[in-house]
């Protein structure tokens, strides 16, 4: 893969796929990179095509015509080797409006990673569920669920077979501006503290996220409706996630939609060393057990 948050910011995807004699060299030095160490393709992460980083005033509107003709370019490049080629795209249908030329992207990739997650954060200022399935009635943007992306990428001419649809295994935490101020919408000052592994500010994995809600005195709430996953909360900090009931829900929303798949962010974020005492990577088996049909019944545990 290339790209990713970070790796986004400035001009030099955009440098790359507006110059034509770039794209050429680009294209056959990573098919030599790919064969060289035994990939089996590449997977574009380019946040986002004019929306330089969600600046949809930052990038050229060139950048959406030259982006689908980049990855043109690389479907004919990458045929005859036999490799695949993805995209993980934006969740906001301002980017999606701005940045994809959607009818090019279904034609051309083998599959459209749609990164459903990261729809709210400490950048609000305010609490919100990372990744809403549904809208809720005090949603500020009632386009930002997963539900309405999906539909959205649809709507604009994506083939729902080609559409993956993310799943995160960590949660974004806040720090509340008044600890008695706990719910959703609620002013936030900054970013919840920062995990004792993944050491960021306003970001915990699962098993931090789990192991706060068994031995740290967090109190879980879960909506009555089932539109996002819980939201924990104690003293001055707050964080929401998926827990395993909503990933199972979303995995089997997916195989009811028909989609190609899911996807996670990430894989060293889920319990992996099974501290919070469900099973070694509970989500991710979580949704493999519905994806893959799995005979086996989820883990009885706290979570």
């Amino acid at each position: 893969a290339i790209g990713g948050w970070n790796d986004s910011a400035g001009d030099k995807y955009s440098r790359l796929v507006n110059n034509p004699e770039a794209r050429r060299r680009f294209n056959e030095h990573v098919i030599e990179f790919i064969k060289t160490h035994n990939f089996d393709g590449l997977d574009l992460d380019w946040e986002y095509p004019v929306c330089w980083q969600v600046n949809c005033k930052k990038g050229p509107a060139s950048d959406k015509a030259a982006f689908a003709e980049w990855i043109k370019e690389l479907h004919y490049a990458f045929k005859p080797h036999g490799l695949l080629l993805s995209a993980a795209v934006s969740p906001s249908n301002k980017v999606i409006d701005a940045g994809y030329d959607v009818p090019a992207l279904n034609r051309y990739l083998d599959w459209i990673a749609v990164m459903t997650y990261d729809y709210h954060g400490h950048w609000d200022k305010k609490t919100g569920h990372v990744a809403p399935m549904y809208v809720h009635p005090d949603d500020e943007n009632i386009y930002f669920n997963s539900n309405f992306t999906i539909h959205y990428w649809m709507e604009k001419g994506a083939d729902r077979k080609k559409l993956i649809m993310g799943m995160p295994l960590y949660g974004q935490s806040f720090s509340l501006a008044s600890a008695s101020d706990n719910g959703l919408n609620q002013k936030a000052y900054g970013r919840g503290t920062a995990g004792e592994y993944t050491r960021a500010g306003g970001f915990l994995a699962y098993y931090e996220i789990c192991d706060r809600v068994l031995n740290r005195g967090f109190t879980v709430v879960k909506d009555p409706e089932g539109r996002m996953g819980p939201y924990a909360y104690n003293g001055n900090q707050w964080f929401g996630y998926d827990d395993i009931a909503m990933i199972r829900y979303k995995s089997e929303w997916v195989k009811k939609m028909g989609l190609g798949g899911g996807m996670i962010w990430a894989l060293d974020l889920d319990d992996f060393s099974n501290r919070c005492g469900c099973e070694p990577h509970p989500l991710l088996r979580t949704i493999n057990r519905v994806l893959r049909s799995h005979p086996d019944p989820d883990p009885r545990c706290n979570m």
